[in-house]
């Protein structure tokens, strides 16, 4: 995808989430070009279905999540089950937020 087509998607989902992650819910930011892209708060684009999967690059296969959270799920877990963990609802899910 090219860098301009990427820059207005990711502005567009920023707009319709409400400067929202898609999976930790926390307020992110917009960087100019050539600021502080490492920063936990930066908006990106985040492939919800990871993988060669069909509808790989469709728009209702991508969000905008905050760098830290864009980093930290890989492609190992589920987007679904990442946003869960990532809200603390995951010991709620299992039952273990009582035994701790």
């Amino acid at each position: 995808m090219k860098t301009g087509v990427k820059r207005a998607l990711v502005l567009e989902l920023f707009e319709k989430q409400r400067g929202r992650c898609c999976y930790c819910d926390r307020l992110m930011v917009i960087l100019p070009r050539g600021m502080d892209q490492n920063r936990p708060d930066a908006a990106t684009l985040e492939h919800l279905l990871t993988g060669r999967r069909k509808g790989w690059t469709k728009r209702d296969n991508m969000a905008a999540a905050c760098r830290e959270c864009n980093g930290m799920r890989g492609s190992g877990m589920d987007w679904l089950m990442f946003k869960t963990y990532r809200l603390g609802e995951l010991w709620e899910l299992i039952g273990g937020s009582e035994d701790f």
